[in-house]
């Protein structure tokens, strides 16, 4: 009996993010169920367009089901990276009519206490305030932000670069600190081209600009979700609850 599992993530065009987050949660499958092959695919049409002018070819979530379907697998486990069941994860959902589909890594209350978890174990390490970037949406699911950001802990801040809940709803807050001194993080499974420009990027307009404008003493921890073990393991359990 042919069995895979399909890993399906938004997608990154950086080598190095690519190597860190995405292969890590890719490999993480694959040691926890052996007997299943594991392919990719990525959602993201722009970013599968620029890979494939460089020369790397990566397959649609609906171009890998129907490859897998016509290779003969019996079973075919479709496992999303998306942080929340937003469009993208929407996507999949269509193409994985009929499949045993995954819940994105956060998707209930108790990932959210999980994710609070982390963090804060995060946030102890760098011994700073930390400030995380989401991306934000006009999906229903943008709902979650706000969710994780009311469990949060006081030295523990959320915003997002889309949507409602942006750095200037959080501004206020930070001003307020005593302590003038914050982590910048990317609250994505990547550390892709929001992290490196709207969160850490040289313009005057980036996250870590507006802050230094602003007095702050601003660190940058230039990982995605996606490089930490907690994180891998968490899909590793999502991915079996749908088998």
């Amino acid at each position: 009996m042919k069995k895979a599992i399909l890993a399906v993530s938004f997608g990154t065009s950086y080598a190095e993010a690519e190597a860190s987050c995405i292969r890590p949660v890719e490999d993480a499958l694959r040691a926890a169920h052996p007997e299943y092959d594991v392919h990719r695919a990525f959602t993201s049409r722009i970013i599968m367009r620029k890979l494939r002018g460089q020369g790397t070819i990566i397959e649609s979530e609906e171009e890998a089901i129907a490859r897998l379907t016509a290779e003969g697998y019996d079973e075919i486990i479709v496992v999303p990276t998306h942080i929340i069941p937003g469009h993208e994860y929407d996507k999949v959902c269509t193409a994985a009519k009929g499949f045993h589909l995954s819940a994105p890594l956060l998707s209930e209350d108790a990932d959210l206490d999980w994710m609070t978890g982390v963090l804060s174990g995060i946030a102890a390490e760098e011994g700073r305030t930390l400030l995380l970037m989401g991306h934000g949406t006009d999906h229903a699911a943008n709902e979650i932000y706000a969710r994780l950001s009311e469990k949060l802990p006081g030295n523990i801040f959320l915003a997002c670069v889309e949507g409602e809940h942006t750095l200037e709803t959080v501004l206020p807050e930070l001003e307020a600190l005593s302590e003038k001194t914050v982590t910048l993080m990317p609250l994505m499974l990547v550390a892709g081209d929001h992290a490196h420009n709207d969160l850490a990027g040289d313009e005057d307009d980036s996250w870590k600009s507006i802050l230094t404008t602003q007095g702050f003493d601003v660190h940058v921890r230039m990982h995605g979700l996606g490089a930490l073990p907690e994180v891998q393991q968490h899909f590793v359990k999502k991915a079996a609850r749908a088998m």
